[in-house]
């Protein structure tokens, strides 16, 4: 069946401005972008009034499976992407066992192939059962699909293993994407290896997130690899990166939407629900973020999914999970909060939610990211004046723990198409 959306607004990518066109999806593909397409036999759609652009890229996520399906699975965790209007995800690779090995990277896509609406990439691990200690077969896993390896919230604690992960991942081309914050497992390492004398413990904890940028940044410098750095929340880290970047350092970054919104005071009133790592910074933190979004420093906009279950993240602050949902609520939060006060264009958010995170992980070489006739037809429709409340009890994620909740936002997506099929439709 075709499908022909007519009349909606199309970003063009060189002026920033909106045209009016149409555009016609056979048989998985985009046809044809023009104005007053006719086709008798497409079903049409209209979409005047809304912007149509490239599918939403999520390079962050957590579907949980396999080993964690009750707080999140393939499916469920599909579902809320395309309520959220992406089309893509890249899942990290923390999941029980963790994806460590090309045995274990096919089973997981063979079961997105099978249960999810939309496409399903992962990364794998940098080090072995996710350690630190050994490094991964790079080379295997990257032949088995892995568009990206990280040890997702455990930092590299070797500088040997880092960079030997970027030597690696330049020689076989795939992206090496740390994490930027220290974790228990890190702690532990340290305490093991070094005692309590370590300058790690004459510190606060989770304050190490500089030192992590820093450290990476070099070992990338000196080998030249690329290197993709995940949630950014500091202003240290921001400046770090854009000095790496003036110096000609293959260096990305991504920001959440909790690190551009959200402070330690909120968090504090939140509650656990608030609970990431990163942890919540100062305001001051929070300005540098959104100030790096918008001079480029901070290249893409990833939500880091992370669901859990509601008993989990109802213990006391000390106990309970990091991590928060954020795949059905970053769009909006994006034109509300970074779009509509103008601290980005309604470009630069389009950019940082499709082509850029696309081109950062290589999946522009498979037409993601963009409306170009002749590529598969993921789109993603926007009602940009919808007014909306936050309710965590009418998503489609098995995750509750949305610090979110009850905001009201204006911009949604209303309908989301994958390879020419529709995987979520609202009444527009």
């Amino acid at each position: 069946m075709s499908l022909l959306l007519k009349k909606g607004g199309l970003l063009n990518p060189s002026t920033g401005n909106i045209d009016v066109l149409d555009v016609l999806i056979t048989d998985s593909i985009i046809q044809k972008i023009a104005p007053d397409i006719a086709d008798e036999e497409a079903l049409v759609i209209e979409a005047k009034d809304k912007l149509v652009v490239p599918g939403l890229v999520d390079v962050h996520v957590h579907f949980r499976q396999p080993g964690q399906e009750y707080k999140e699975d393939i499916h469920t965790g599909s579902q809320a992407a395309a309520a959220g209007g992406f089309t893509t995800v890249i899942a990290e690779p923390n999941t029980s066992p963790p994806v460590d090995t090309p045995a274990r990277l096919r089973r997981l896509l063979k079961i997105a192939r099978e249960q999810s609406l939309i496409n399903f990439y992962s990364k794998a691990a940098i080090s072995k059962k996710m350690e630190g200690r050994k490094l991964v077969d790079v080379k295997a896993l990257k032949e088995a699909g892995a568009v990206a390896i990280s040890d997702d919230g455990h930092p590299v604690p070797g500088k040997e293993l880092m960079r030997n992960a970027l030597i690696k991942g330049a020689e076989y081309g795939i992206l090496v994407n740390p994490h930027c914050e220290e974790s228990e497992l890190y702690r532990q390492k340290m305490l093991n290896k070094f005692g309590e004398q370590h300058p790690l413990f004459q510190q606060e904890p989770y304050t190490s997130e500089d030192e992590f940028v820093r450290r990476d940044i070099e070992l990338a410098e000196k080998t030249g690899a690329p290197i993709h750095i995940s949630h950014v929340s500091l202003a240290q880290s921001v400046k770090e990166i854009a000095q790496a970047k003036k110096r000609g350092v293959r260096v990305t970054a991504e920001a959440t939407p909790q690190h551009f919104l959200l402070t330690e005071e909120m968090g504090e009133e939140i509650g656990t629900n608030a609970k990431v790592n990163p942890p919540l910074r100062s305001q001051a933190d929070v300005e540098a973020v959104k100030q790096g979004l918008a001079d480029g420093t901070i290249d893409i906009i990833a939500s880091d999914h992370a669901p859990h279950s509601p008993e989990e993240k109802n213990l006391p602050w000390e106990k309970a999970p990091f991590g928060i949902i954020g795949l059905e609520t970053t769009l909006g939060l994006v034109l509300t909060y970074l779009v509509r006060p103008g601290i980005l264009t309604l470009k630069q958010a389009i950019e940082k939610m499709t082509i850029l995170p696309a081109q950062i992980f290589g999946l522009d070489q498979v037409g993601i990211g963009s409306l170009t006739p002749g590529k598969k037809a993921n789109v993603t429709i926007i009602d940009p004046e919808k007014k909306w409340k936050v309710n965590v009890n009418k998503f489609y994620s098995k995750g509750r723990n949305c610090p979110f909740d009850g905001w009201e936002l204006q911009g949604k997506a209303v309908m989301t198409i994958v390879g020419g099929k529709i995987v979520m439709k609202e009444e527009f």
